[in-house]
């Protein structure tokens, strides 16, 4: 996405984030041509990125998430992506009239000759409520619309089992929740048809979330032919925050606009407090415990955050504008 945009409201009663996090791969650079993997493709191993080649790895700077790619051989291993293939961050449409739906670029999976991993930095939703996370994706369709493009039902790990999985890996329960698994299905079930013919159209993946979770969203994709793509775009965390009000008087922040490197949070109850600080991204800046009033801000840039504050079972969360 060409910027991450996350509405914060700070209303009477409470603030809510529109977008928690995502990404629409517009941060890192996009290079045409091929991705040749430089690992042994009879192993499992990390994919890293290539001087001048389109990349399948990126760290995040702040705004978008960040990935990492990995490949994994078939059960009988194949050439892999040692051959040179369309895969990770492109500007390389799928057709000239069907876009991204997101900004300029996406990323790709092409002819992987084996299986393609990509997961994506972890998303804290300590605090957010009714989180959801959803991408667009789209299935490549042959060159005679009405004939089918991939093969298989994925439930064998070769060349003859394409196989797309999506899904959420929750790190606090250590369960996993899909938002796409074709695994004993052909694909081309999942392709949509109109006319007899399959469409080449962008579909969107779903799932709810559990609130107070470290989550990593997951991509495995399985295909053996230069025909058979993947495409990605439009990944997004989305959740609410709520305060409740009713202890939203015990607790003073000023000065707000703060602009001289500091705080201070005063509370109507003697005893420690727990600060959080995030960003407008949703991001945790500051965590700590305060004994005192004061709270060094020296280290954050200029902007718009929400604090946080919790003592006992009281807590509020305000909009702090930092100067």
């Amino acid at each position: 996405m060409k910027k991450i945009t996350i509405l914060a409201a700070l209303l009477i009663s409470a603030v809510s984030f529109a977008q928690i996090a995502g990404t629409s791969f517009e941060e890192p650079q996009a290079f045409s041509g091929k991705y040749t993997d430089t690992g042994d493709p009879n192993v499992a191993h990390p994919l890293i990125n290539n001087s001048g080649q389109p990349l399948v790895n990126f760290v995040s700077t702040g705004g978008e998430l960040g990935f990492s790619a990995f490949y994994v051989p078939y059960d009988t291993p194949d050439v892999g992506l040692t051959d040179g293939d369309f895969v990770g961050v492109t500007d390389f449409t799928p057709s000239p009239t069907v876009l991204f739906t997101d900004g300029e670029n996406g990323y790709q999976m092409n002819d992987i000759d084996g299986n393609m991993i990509v997961e994506f930095d972890q998303v804290d939703l300590t605090g957010v409520s009714n989180p959801t996370v959803s991408l667009d994706y789209l299935l490549s369709i042959n060159s005679t619309p009405t004939n089918g493009n991939y093969e298989g039902d994925g439930t064998v790990n070769n060349a003859d089992n394409d196989r797309l999985r999506i899904y959420i890996k929750d790190i606090t329960n250590n369960t996993e929740i899909d938002l796409f698994n074709s695994t004993g299905q052909d694909l081309d079930d999942f392709v949509p048809m109109s006319g007899g013919e399959y469409q080449l159209q962008w579909q969107q993946a779903t799932a709810t979330l559990i609130p107070n979770t470290m989550v990593k969203l997951v991509i495995e994709g399985r295909t053996n032919a230069s025909a058979e793509n993947f495409w990605f775009d439009n990944i997004v965390f989305d959740g609410a925050a709520g305060v409740n009000d009713q202890t939203s008087g015990q607790f003073s922040v000023y000065p707000n606009p703060a602009s001289s490197g500091y705080v201070y949070i005063n509370s109507k109850v003697m005893g420690s407090k727990k600060v959080s600080i995030y960003d407008v991204l949703g991001k945790q800046v500051i965590n700590t415990t305060m004994n005192g009033d004061r709270l060094d801000i020296s280290a954050l840039n200029s902007g718009i955050y929400i604090l946080k504050i919790e003592q006992g079972k009281a807590s509020t969360t305000k909009k702090l504008v930092i100067e």
